[in-house]
């Protein structure tokens, strides 16, 4: 069962379970089902550099060694900047009230690249649809935290609310300084004298 988002309004308090819209939940899906002729379904796998091995899908992984050769914990890793100092890490988005003070555009929303949608479900969403009218709210917002939190935004669609979530896109201004140049038409009586004359042929 999904926690719950604890989304603060003005005085009010909004308790929302966040549902992943999955895009072949949306649209469907398709898939390749490869068959023998008596109807077995054949099962994707791989072949060894020996070329005699046989390796079933999902039996390879990635895996971390240390300089000693031994089995690296991924626990053990840590987040760095560039210059070597540590990643202070964000804390998960269900793990305290979001206060949610800053409004956008739908321009704002329209340029950011989105990559998760997640719709909202629970007793107060109702009340949240009514709360948000047609405003568009931003904050930080991170599943399960991490080295940095993503941008949210949170708007009402019909009688359900939804949280986008995504980045902000940063596009390079095209200027309009260099201006092209038309050409000239070409004169009309220069065209007619350049017509053929089959008769002469």
């Amino acid at each position: 069962m999904a926690k719950d988002l604890s989304l603060v309004l003005g005085a009010n308090k909004f308790a929302v379970a966040p549902v992943k819209l999955e895009r072949k939940k949306v649209y469907g899906w398709t898939e390749l089902r490869i068959q023998e002729p008596d109807g077995a379904i054949c099962r994707q796998a791989g072949i060894c550099s020996d070329g005699q091995t046989i390796v079933p899908k999902g039996a390879v992984k990635i895996g971390m060694l240390k300089d000693d050769g031994s089995w690296m914990d991924k626990s053990e890793l840590k987040a760095v900047h560039a210059d070597g100092s540590d990643v202070v890490s964000v804390p998960s988005s269900f793990d305290a009230d979001i206060m949610l003070k800053d409004k956008v555009s739908n321009e704002v929303l329209l340029n950011a690249i989105i990559s998760s949608v997640y719709q909202l479900n629970g007793d107060s969403a109702s009340e949240l649809v009514a709360a948000l009218g047609n405003d568009i709210y931003t904050f930080p917002f991170s599943y399960r935290g991490g080295a940095e939190a993503s941008e949210a935004f949170l708007l009402a669609s019909g009688n359900t609310p939804y949280i986008f979530v995504g980045q902000e896109a940063q596009f390079d201004f095209v200027g309009l300084e260099d201006q092209g140049v038309l050409d000239e038409p070409e004169d009309e009586s220069m065209m007619e004298d350049d017509e053929l004359d089959f008769s002469m042929l």
